[in-house]
């Protein structure tokens, strides 16, 4: 039986985030690798922190940890691997391109952009909630990737898109505040839920497993030339 997601008046993504916040939280007692500007083909073995307000640019670099992007930071990773979870609080942007794989997560609360394309491979889920980003820009954008997991977004604004994608688990689009949305052309091999969003949004050209489910959005979502194996439920 596929997995309905609950229409809850809490925030379910935001929950399971607060709670990844606090175990990293921990984790900071321990003395992580700052990282900021260009690093080329290395091993490093700890868990990486992007500081507040800096960038860095991962080329070809392996991260046996985790890697955290701090308020304002920005993090650019081209062919790099992560052998944990990319977590980004309060960022401003996170670009994983060009062939970079993630063992785990990639998580964002309160950051304006979370990018994925270029054949990126993410073992986890990717999942943002209250993301922010100006009209036009993208909040999420996942195009031409991998995801083993959920590609989840909840209470953001800007544009999300999801586009020529493969999905292991379900893409899930609840309560964001404003578009657009596209979501088109991808392989998902869950359900496709778009729950209480408010902007236009299209949905198009993709392959779902479960169901298809679009509920109280305003206005309703274009929807054509899916082919969908469960049901398909529109409101």
């Amino acid at each position: 039986m596929k997995t309905k997601l609950p229409l809850s008046p809490r925030p379910f993504l935001l929950n399971a985030l607060l709670g990844g916040a606090l175990l990293l939280g921990c984790a900071t007692a321990q003395a992580d690798v700052k990282l900021k500007s260009n690093i080329g083909s290395r091993t490093i073995d700890d868990d990486v922190v992007i500081a507040r307000g800096t960038s860095c640019v991962l080329n070809g670099t392996i991260i046996k940890g985790n890697v955290r992007v701090l308020d304002g930071a920005t993090l650019v990773a081209k062919g790099a691997k992560v052998d944990g979870n990319v977590q980004a609080f309060d960022s401003f942007k996170v670009d994983l391109k060009r062939g970079t794989q993630v063992e785990g997560d990639v998580q964002g609360e309160g950051t304006r952009s979370i990018l994925i394309s270029g054949g990126t491979w993410v073992g986890g889920n990717v999942q943002l909630v209250e993301g922010a980003a100006g009209s036009g820009v993208a909040v999420l954008s996942v195009t031409g990737s991998e995801v083993d997991g959920d590609v989840q977004a909840e209470k953001s604004s800007g544009l999300l898109v999801t586009s020529g994608t493969t999905i292991g688990g379900n893409l899930q689009f609840v309560e964001n505040k404003k578009g657009p949305y596209r979501i088109q052309n991808n392989r998902i091999d869950g359900d496709l839920q778009f729950f209480k969003n408010k902007g236009a949004v299209t949905i198009t050209g993709n392959r779902v497993g479960g169901n298809l489910q679009s509920k109280e959005n305003s206005p309703k979502p274009q929807v054509s030339k899916n082919t969908v194996e469960g049901d398909t439920e529109l409101e």
